[in-house]
């Protein structure tokens, strides 16, 4: 920790990364084991999430908030899948030739997919929060409703309803770019 805490410019940061650390450390272990299967690399991916958290301060709310409990769960879990990546020998940069690659027999297929999944990928950005995060969890990181549940501190019920909302408004922003010149049509 003390190398992390070198890496922070003022007291005040300092204080407030080791209040995290302490609080979230175990829940953030959890989370990348889950997603793992390997407790040696969950406290890799943790420290990777501690060393971004270092770069990205500024953009953690209180430490008991949900927001900094969910900003630090979508790191660590995006940490995992990197090093899932890693141990299987996958760029990030494969995704698209992996896609075309799947629907080689159709190219005209395989641009559209790609060009699908971009636009899915920018309406999902422009969610509102309260919509983005549970729909991130739910389809990104594959959790349960329950397990949505208790990162948010809200009812399984909550997250359903959010979900469904999420789909809506996601289906509504997926048309509007559709009909202000989308790639084609919509998966």
């Amino acid at each position: 920790m003390i190398i992390f805490l070198n890496m922070l410019d003022n007291e005040e940061d300092r204080d407030k990364f080791v209040r995290i650390y302490e609080k979230y450390r175990y829940f953030l272990w959890y989370l990348a084991n889950e997603r793992l299967q390997d407790p040696y690399l969950a406290e890799d991916a943790v420290q990777e999430t501690f060393l971004a958290l270092t770069r990205h301060m500024d953009k953690t709310a209180e430490v008991d908030s949900a927001a900094t409990r969910n900003f630090l769960a979508t790191i660590v879990k995006s940490k995992a899948i990197d090093l899932i990546r890693r141990r299987k020998g996958i760029r990030d940069e494969e995704f698209d030739e992996s896609v075309l690659r799947d629907w080689q027999e159709d190219p005209l297929e395989a641009w559209l997919v790609q060009e699908n999944y971009r636009q899915i990928l920018k309406a999902v950005g422009e969610l509102e929060e309260i919509y983005r995060v549970v729909f991130e969890y739910k389809y990104l990181h594959e959790l349960t409703d329950r397990e949505i549940a208790e990162i948010l501190k809200v009812s399984p019920k909550t997250v359903n309803v959010r979900i469904f909302r999420a789909r809506k408004k996601l289906q509504k922003l997926l048309e509007e770019m559709k009909c202000e010149g989308g790639a084609g049509k919509l998966l």
